[in-house]
């Protein structure tokens, strides 16, 4: 027999049957080789996109959430910055002002008896240096002042004894002090610098009033375009000092830092702004310094970065997007002209193999046509005996007819046997339409092989189920295969052996056996006849084509084909076709 299939047993049965009938329900379902090829494109080109996409996406969305937590942290650390400048900047004029003051008591002109003309020109002194002083005073030990100048001359004798901040003064080791915020008799705003000075083992204090607007433009500033205002305030929350559209000094600030830190950055919300709060407490008073700066403003130079970056890595990903989409699309137009010219000289094959099959029939179909040529020819004498008178035969028209009959019957077998060949030898284009799989069994059997059959001696046996299922095939190459194994069985066989057909329906697959009783294949052969151009026919007889062919068209139908072989006994092919899934 000729070579062909995948594995193996004998009378498919029993367990063997099972496993069979498992290994057959996972494969795969006929499918044109358009859809399958775009469906492999597209599932290339989805996993391309993931390949390449997922890491991009990954690193962009990384590299975009630390850019967003550093741009965080550099506007934090530039407020803070800022901040810290501006309290340095205070401090240092908070400093300036204490010099200025102590140095009163380091003239040389000064006396501990001044005059109000020395007073005067002490006040002058201080104006020079800095025009926010207001007044100045000397207060003498026991806190009553005895010197003065300045707009308020009744505060000449003022004692100020019981004053917290000449008590805390007088006490602390300080030499300094610098009060909060107050109206005072002013009716403004104003902070009170004291100095003090031991002389003969008695503190003298030199005290002056500063009002705050100078500090107003520290509280100010501008970088890169960024503005960031501020204020100032003392530990119990009221403002000392306050910029335009904050508040009022004294009141209560909407932000109160904490006094447990030295300073730092918070995102704060007031009136439904997002703003960025720094703040640091002074050196030279305990105020802390808080400067304020939108966050669209902080971060606006970062913002534009970062979507740079965003819009550059949307443009990579479509870049990657269309050169995949490209070269895969490319690629798959070149792998469907090459699969579509393999696929015509697959087609070419089939034909090929389907003209050696039907050369192996010729002698039984001669046979089987000089049947009917042979009835002709006598119903023809027959015919030619009643029209001559000599032979005395009815020659009515009705028996001429009889007879006549009989050649159109021989006739039209004649030409059933030709059409089947014709049809079967025809060149065709593949099809899937509704088959009969009993009727193609037929088709190939009725005509061809059962006369030979017969005088052979060679049993032909059919077992066909009645409840097969139509499939969608392609009736030529259905036929093609049965008559490839057929072929091989009567091959296999001698005088007195059975060929059996049998068809089953089960488990959603219909089953075709084409068995014999014929000398079987030995088992280093089985493990060979899938090869193609491997048979055991005798040279000339065979091409070793056949049953390869076979299985990769059962195969294109979704099916699968074993065998199954014991030298002496006999050998069975098996089909088996999907019953459901199918489209036409």
């Amino acid at each position: 027999m000729s070579s062909g299939h995948t594995h193996v047993s004998g009378p498919i049965g029993g367990d063997r049957k099972n496993e069979v009938a498992e290994e057959t329900k996972k494969m795969p379902h006929p499918e044109s080789i358009r859809s399958y090829h775009g469906r492999l494109k597209h599932g290339i080109i989805i996993g391309l996109f993931i390949t390449y996409l997922i890491p991009v996406v990954a690193l962009t969305l990384y590299f975009n959430y630390q850019f967003n937590s550093n741009m965080r942290e550099s506007g934090k650390l530039q407020l803070a910055a800022v901040a810290e400048s501006q309290r340095n900047t205070v401090d240092l004029f908070m400093q300036k002002r204490i010099v200025n003051v102590f140095n009163l008591f380091h003239m040389k002109d000064f006396s501990l008896e001044p005059s109000g003309e020395d007073m005067q020109a002490f006040l002058e002194n201080l104006i020079r240096a800095d025009d926010a002083f207001v007044d100045v005073g000397l207060i003498y030990p026991g806190g009553r002042q005895t010197g003065y100048a300045g707009p308020y001359p009744h505060l000449r004798s003022k004692n100020y004894s019981n004053e917290k901040w000449y008590k805390n003064l007088i006490d602390q080791q300080e030499s300094y002090i610098i009060t909060d915020l107050y109206m005072g008799l002013r009716g403004h705003p104003h902070f009170t610098v004291g100095v003090k000075q031991l002389v003969d083992d008695h503190y003298y204090v030199i005290r002056t009033s500063v009002y705050p607007d100078k500090l107003a433009d520290f509280l100010h500033s501008e970088s890169r375009g960024k503005q960031a205002r501020g204020f100032l305030v003392n530990k119990d929350g009221a403002y000392q000092v306050v910029g335009s559209g904050f508040g009022e000094v004294p009141e209560p600030a909407f932000f109160v830092p904490g006094a447990g830190k030295a300073g730092d950055v918070e995102l704060i919300e007031v009136d439904g702004q997002s703003l960025l709060a720094a703040y640091t407490w002074l050196k030279e008073v305990p105020w802390c310094l808080v400067m304020l700066q939108p966050e669209g403003a902080a971060f606006e130079e970062m913002y534009v970065i970062r979507n740079t970056m965003i819009i550059g890595a949307a443009g990579l990903i479509l870049g990657i997007m269309i050169f995949i989409w490209i070269i895969v699309s490319h690629l798959f137009k070149r792998a469907q002209a090459v699969d579509q010219e393999r696929m015509e000289l697959k087609s070419q094959l089939y034909h090929a193999h389907k003209l050696v099959s039907v050369g192996q029939l010729t002698g039984g179909v001669a046979h089987e046509i000089n049947n009917p040529l042979a009835i002709i020819e006598s119903e023809a004498g027959i015919i030619r005996d009643m029209l001559d008178p000599a032979m005395g035969m009815a020659s009515s028209p009705e028996d001429i007819c009889k007879e006549l009959d009989e050649i159109d019957k021989a006739i039209n077998r004649a030409k059933g046997i030709t059409q089947k060949m014709l049809s079967f030898v025809r060149k065709t284009e593949p099809k899937l339409v509704k088959c009969d799989v009993n009727q193609l069994l037929d088709d190939v059997i009725l005509g061809v092989n059962e006369q030979e059959f017969y005088v052979s001696d060679i049993n032909l046996t059919k077992y066909y189920a009645s409840d097969l299922p139509m499939l969608y095939l392609d009736p030529d190459l259905m036929r093609q295969v049965f008559l490839n194994l057929i072929n091989n069985a009567s091959d296999a066989v001698e005088s007195g052996d059975t060929i059996t057909l049998k068809t089953e329906f089960a488990d959603g697959w219909v089953k075709i056996t084409v068995a014999d009783t014929g000398r079987g294949i030995e088992a280093e052969e089985l493990e060979k006849i899938f090869m193609p151009f491997f048979t055991t026919k005798k040279v000339g007889k065979g091409t070793g084509l056949g049953l390869p062919i076979s299985l990769n068209i059962i195969e294109g139908f979704g099916g699968k084909v074993t065998v199954e072989s014991t030298p002496g006994v006999g050998t069975a092919f098996a089909i088996f076709l999907p019953a459901q899934g199918q489209a036409a």
